[in-house]
């Protein structure tokens, strides 16, 4: 075989700017004399860089004129020596390398000294520990088909987006309550079951530490969920913020709040079964107080017999998800385990350079404590992960085992408060923000220079595998990104390098087609059921990396599912497809067979 190798110039065009404004509206929150808490939401568009620090701007009612406070990496900030005689308003700015943006919506007017008196000692004492939690009303919700969500709440801002659809600020016109709405799109009838059984299953977790569902709307295509607002962010972020300092007593508090979570899911008889740092959210920016959220994966577990799934987050699925083998409420307690240990040493006991190493060092089950991270952890918390993360389910401790371990027992308001390294975490937190850069919402040429980012020729920055500690280092050089965004690739169509194949699977089983798709810019890929597109939904699973891997798994498959199942690559140059046939054998109801041959031998 002969090569002519001809030499080319391609120049790559980066489609970046300065980042959108904050969302939403910046919130002051313990108030004090002289000083409050300003908290506030990132970009909802980074402008394709990611944004490096915030500026907040201050204006009062004295100078009425507006002038920078401070200049930060987080996204809140304690605002000290305020006078009482006078009212302030805040606002925020986002900035990249490219610059920065224009300011925020401005705060409500707030006046520090009159809305809360310093606390009492034993009330201090309270906040810190657990947080004065205001719980909201418990409802059971019905889905309202006679009215629209806008007929009752104003819906504001957008807060996020996800696969399953949108995230807005919704404010109840009745009272002035803020709550967050969650916006899916559901075309088929299995769709909207699945949403509607999410949402039967949140009617039974009426606990503290869970998100609440307060109402819910449908209306065509369109199913919205009424959540709690809960507005600290994720857990692990509020972790790595300048002004929280990580010790052992922290972990123990959250590690015991999740513990009371997730036991009192599995006494409804329900496994969350996407247990994962994304879904621990924190109350506030300043308390220690958390909640789990999503539910969208939780299945119901009592009278269901032998139930096995097919899906999860590689890094914290445990081993009998993978291996199709029946799971239990252990399968949440492996989850734990792995999030506790990350959690005291900012390292993942499982991640591997794509997810199938990842997956294949969870089967294994093979981890350790032989980083010098753990030589500043206590032998009570190792014993507490090393009885979660076990092969063997039945050995792993349960939620009430967990909270009778003497780790969660220890008296963390007298324990020695030795500090913990963030920089591990930091790292950690770096690695799994490139790690989810394919499936967020940035410019396309972000995308592009986040492979080149990589140093793996545009297909190992994975969208669902994480890149190397030392390439998240390299990205927050910005010299190193410049060049590296300057390099050049060649713009090729899409192509398959492996094709999906006709499959025949039983009722009630899983089918799982598999693909490799190369092509740059890269493609974006679509499912189609019979030439109707497949929408993402708990028995549609579909996974696209950057390094092309592709695959849509369906679970518990039925008569329905019987179908020719197409996958489409496309990008600018072009388009590619391939196509194979699901046949699926249904189990014939008892009685049928013996029908049909007494009729044969009549004959």
């Amino acid at each position: 075989m002969q090569f002519c190798l001809i030499p080319t110039v391609c120049i790559v065009c980066v489609c970046a700017d300065k980042p959108d404004p904050p969302a939403g509206t910046p919130c002051a929150s313990d108030i004090r004399s002289s000083s409050l808490t300003l908290s506030w939401y990132g970009s909802s568009y980074d402008g394709g860089s990611a944004v490096q620090s915030y500026t907040v701007e201050i204006w009062n009612s004295l100078d009425s004129t507006w002038t920078d406070l401070t200049t930060c990496r987080s996204t809140s900030f304690n605002v000290q020596d305020l006078q009482a005689d006078r009212e302030y308003k805040f606002r925020v700015r986002a900035a990249n390398v490219y610059g920065i943006s224009e300011p925020s919506q401005e705060s409500e007017l707030v006046t520090v000294g009159e809305k809360q008196e310093e606390p009492k000692e034993d009330e201090a004492e309270l906040s810190d520990d657990e947080g004065k939690e205001t719980e909201v009303e418990y409802r059971t919700v019905t889905i309202n088909t006679e009215q629209k969500v806008s007929d009752v709440y104003n819906i504001e801002e957008r807060l996020g987006s996800g696969k399953f659809g949108q995230v807005f600020r919704l404010v109840e016109k009745k009272n002035g309550k803020v709550w967050a709405g969650k916006f899916f799109k559901a075309y088929s009838a299995k769709e909207k079951e699945n949403i509607r059984e999410e949402i039967s299953i949140m009617n039974c977790l009426h606990h503290p530490k869970l998100v609440q569902c307060v109402d819910a709307f449908e209306e065509k295509a369109n199913i919205v969920m009424v959540l709690e607002m809960v507005s600290g962010g994720e857990l692990f972020e509020r972790i790595i913020d300048e002004d929280f300092e990580l010790t052992e007593r922290e972990c123990i508090k959250y590690m015991k709040q999740i513990s009371e979570g997730v036991q009192y899911i599995h006494k409804q008889g329900i496994v969350h079964l996407d247990l994962k740092p994304e879904n621990i959210m924190c109350v506030n920016k300043t308390g220690t107080s958390i909640k789990l959220i999503d539910f969208g994966l939780a299945r119901r577990l009592e009278n269901a017999g032998s139930l096995k799934v097919l899906f999860g987050t590689p890094e914290f699925v445990a081993p009998e998800v993978i291996n199709y083998e029946p799971i239990g409420y252990e399968t949440d307690m492996w989850s734990i385990g792995v999030i506790c240990y990350i959690l005291v040493s900012g390292l993942s006991p499982f991640m591997g350079d794509n997810d199938n190493e990842t997956l294949a060092n969870v089967t294994s089950a093979t981890w350790d404590f032989d980083d010098e991270a753990f030589d500043e952890i206590s032998d009570d918390a190792k014993d507490f992960i090393s009885n979660l993360l076990k092969k063997d389910m039945k050995s792993r401790l349960n939620c009430t085992q967990c909270l009778q371990h003497p780790w969660l027992q220890k008296d963390t308001k007298n324990m020695e408060a030795k500090k913990l390294s963030k920089d591990r975490m930091k790292k950690y937190m770096a690695r799994r923000k490139w790690q989810k850069t394919g499936h967020a919402v940035r410019a396309i040429g972000r995308l592009s220079s986040m492979a080149m980012i990589s140093g793996m020729s545009g297909r190992k920055a994975s969208g669902s595998s994480p890149t190397s500690p030392i390439n998240a280092d390299k990205a927050e050089n910005e010299d190193a990104f410049l060049e590296e965004v300057a390099e050049e690739k060649p713009h090729v169509k899409p192509y398959f390098t492996k094709k999906i194949l006709d499959m025949e699977v039983v009722e009630g089983s899983a089918a799982r087609f598999d693909c490799k798709i190369e092509g740059y810019p890269d493609p974006e890929v679509m499912w189609f059921k019979d030439d109707q597109p497949v929408k993402e939904s708990r028995h549609f699973q579909i996974d696209y990396d950057e390094e092309g891997n592709c695959s849509l798994t369906i679970s518990e498959v039925c008569g329905d599912d019987d179908a020719k199942y197409t996958c489409k690559a496309v990008n600018s140059l072009g388009e590619a497809t391939c196509t194979a046939e699901l046949l699926v054998e249904t189990m014939a109801k008892e009685g049928e067979g013996e029908g049909e041959e007494d009729e044969e031998e009549e004959e």
